[in-house]
């Protein structure tokens, strides 16, 4: 898509956003359609008439999903995620950062090392610090950040 034509509204961006996600949703079904093939006929299975075999296939479908998540992930969603906290002060949000671990990192800044990665992503979902809070993102970790936090 040419940039120039992109929307610059967060109503645009999520007619936007929509769209992409209905590309995700089909892209899913065609890997999933050889996923299928793949465990009738095998990976190295191929067409009688020549081809792509099915790893080819598979890992083709995969790299267009990973395309159409991308544009979903930076269509603006990040811009608008946020942790909603109910305090009894009030309501506070800590908001989406590009901050990312992995377990292993995230159990090191914490000094877990009592745990494994397996069991310490099985005890926790959200891990609250002082400036917000890690949450869980398959087996990474994304910092979700007060936005009053001095990073000094």
């Amino acid at each position: 898509m040419n940039p120039k034509y992109l929307p610059t509204t967060i109503d645009g961006k999520i007619d936007r956003l929509v769209e992409e996600s209905g590309e995700v949703t089909e892209v899913i079904g065609r890997v999933l359609r050889i996923v299928g093939k793949t465990g009738r006929f095998g990976l190295t299975s191929a067409h009688p008439e020549g081809g792509p075999n099915n790893a080819a296939l598979m890992l083709s479908e995969l790299a267009d999903l990973r395309h159409a998540i991308s544009a979903v992930e930076n269509g603006g969603i990040t811009d608008h995620a946020k942790i909603v906290i109910h305090e009894p002060g009030g309501r506070n949000e800590l908001v989406w950062t590009s901050e990312l671990l992995s377990t292993k990192e995230l159990r090191e800044l914490l000094g877990d090392e009592d745990t494994t990665d397996e069991q310490f992503n099985s005890e926790h979902k959200v891990i609250g610090v002082c400036a917000g809070q890690w949450h869980r993102e398959g087996l990474d970790w994304r910092l979700y950040k007060d936005p009053e936090w001095d990073d000094a």
